[in-house]
């Protein structure tokens, strides 16, 4: 049994929804009202989003977004939500889906929250920031045998880790010193992207005893601009690989549930079986999950 996916939502900025936080936020609430679910029923909330709101470390993004939400804000002592910011890059939403697997699978949670969201954190002042500010979130349970998320990989290649970094730096503006994002891709990027899982989809799927004509749809990680076109050429691939707006590549850590939702909102999700998401991100780490779809 795996973790079943209950609902899934997205934001965009809106008249006052602007910031990394707002964003999660409008997302973790559609998804629990899709699901129906009170928000204390939440075990677990993970936030991989990585682009903040003035760059906030501490507290956890995680907390901010339990308080609004009102998951159990006051401990009882019987239950609660247990609440933290995991950072994988744009592989986060699958790395967190992974981690509350495990608590879903030992009963230790009934329901889980995964939150990405991403935002210039200081709008303007940021040296080459190149992402579209969004959010996404996906409630899950835990599913019967056979069905949810069945299968998880990740493969990290160390020798293209400088094609894709972001720092902040101590920078001069005007008669005071900030602190300012700088972020910096190389233009093999993504081209590098779609080569690592290349070297890794065979092991994968050799993996789950399946062929890559078993596997109905393919749902990717967006970005970055140009990878899931390098990609098409492997066989099979391009007629299960779901076609997304342009748009869709400059999201980061929400990039895959706005995948999700058009897969759904398409049809394609429900008519499907055998489900892969895949996931690259700097690293190069890439990431698969087999996903199956309740009979």
């Amino acid at each position: 049994m795996g973790a079943l996916i209950e609902s899934v939502a997205v934001s965009r900025p809106g008249l006052f929804r602007r910031g990394s936080v707002d964003l999660a936020v409008k997302a973790a609430t559609d998804c629990l009202l899709e699901a129906r679910l009170d928000p204390n029923e939440l075990g677990l909330l993970i936030n991989v989003g990585i682009y903040r709101d003035r760059d906030i470390g501490e507290p956890s993004i995680a907390s901010f977004i339990q308080r609004r939400i009102k998951a159990n804000e006051l401990f009882t002592g019987s239950e609660g939500t247990f609440s933290f910011d995991l950072n994988n890059g744009a592989g986060g939403m699958i790395t967190a889906i992974m981690a509350l697997d495990g608590f879903l699978a030992s009963g230790a949670v009934k329901y889980g929250l995964v939150v990405a969201s991403d935002a210039e954190p200081h709008p303007g002042r940021c040296p080459t920031y190149p992402f579209v500010p969004a959010g996404a979130a996906l409630v899950l349970s835990q599913g019967r045998s056979g069905e949810g998320f069945l299968h998880f990989r990740t493969d990290t290649f160390t020798e293209y880790a400088a094609d894709f970094s972001s720092r902040i730096e101590w920078t001069a503006r005007g008669r005071k010193n900030k602190n300012i994002l700088v972020v910096k891709q190389k233009e093999e990027y993504a081209r590098h992207c779609a080569r690592c899982v290349q070297e890794k989809l065979a092991d994968f799927l050799k993996e789950i005893s399946l062929s890559m004509e078993e596997i109905d749809i393919v749902i990717p990680t967006p970005g970055p601009p140009g990878w899931r076109e390098a990609l098409a050429g492997e066989p099979g691939m391009s007629e299960r690989m779901m076609a997304l707006p342009a748009e869709f590549s400059r999201m980061h850590t929400a990039g895959l549930g706005f995948a999700l939702m058009q897969a759904r909102e398409e049809g394609r999700f429900a008519r499907a079986r055998n489900c892969l998401f895949l996931t690259v991100g700097s690293g190069i780490t890439v990431g698969f999950a087999l996903y199956r779809n309740p009979s």
